[in-house]
């Protein structure tokens, strides 16, 4: 039920997802540069390729490859596809890959795998349909990514440790290892973005999707107000406020 609900927020903002996500944008066109640097590409996966932009950019850079989009949100999926003609798009699960084992010489991925929590077994997914010599390249949200809207969310009187942490650079490598990759090189940054103020930063998350919560996860107005000048005091600077988003980059090989 909560990967559904994941999956119609999503859904519901394919229609706001490019104008709002200059930041996974960015990082999309810096995942494709360490891509490109192959030359024996003959068919490529993109894994959560929302609205389809880096899946765009792939084909133009290997225009003779088989370049296949995957995303498990139906809006994501048709947004896509009106956006994007020709391109070969699949609406599938990353946990449950429907495809013959090794058929791709690379697998890329942006900013999609923070949602799942059993990593390992989503990597062991990838590493199947990789053939050998293949590639993965991703990236993905981690464990320091709204460092300062957790923080805030605490302070306002939310139980520490209620929230879900997300995976650590470790945790992402150790996951990689588990599923069998070589090779693997793993990096971290934090990347800083700034907000009008609380609210523009919450409706920000509301409109991309990434504002699913627990069905018993309940915010009152005062909790809210709480957290709210929380923030605004600690985290606030000339241009509003700033968020924190952790990057990790990681890549590994099947042998």
């Amino acid at each position: 039920m909560i990967d559904n609900k994941i999956r119609r927020a999503f859904s519901d903002a394919a229609l706001q997802y490019e104008v709002l996500a200059d930041l996974q944008n960015e990082i999309g066109r810096e995942l494709s540069q360490q891509l490109i640097k192959r030359d024996d590409c003959e068919a490529i996966l993109d894994i959560g390729m929302g609205t389809g932009r880096l899946t765009n950019r792939l084909k133009f850079y290997f225009p003779d490859a088989q370049i296949v989009g995957l995303d498990f949100a139906p809006g994501m999926v048709e947004c896509a596809r009106q956006k994007y003609e020709g391109l070969s798009i699949v609406q599938a699960d990353a946990r449950h890959l429907a495809f013959k084992k090794e058929i791709f010489d690379a697998v890329v991925s942006n900013l999609m795998y923070q949602w799942i929590e059993d990593l390992p077994s989503a990597f062991r997914q990838t590493y199947s349909v990789l053939k050998p010599g293949g590639e993965f390249h991703m990236t993905m949200f981690a464990r320091r990514t709204l460092q300062e809207l957790l923080e805030s969310w605490e302070a306002s009187g939310e139980e520490k440790g209620s929230i879900r942490k997300l995976a650590t650079e470790n945790d992402v490598a150790k996951a990689l290892s588990l599923a069998g990759f070589q090779s693997i090189e793993t990096k971290s940054e934090i990347i800083k973005t700034h907000f009008e103020d609380f609210r523009s930063l919450m409706e920000w998350l509301k409109k991309i999707g990434a504002q699913h919560r627990p069905k018993d996860f309940f915010v009152g107005k005062e909790r809210f107000l709480k957290a709210q000048e929380y923030y605004q005091q600690k985290f606030k600077d000339r241009w509003g406020i700033t968020a924190s988003f952790e990057v990790v980059w990681a890549k590994g090989k099947k042998s």
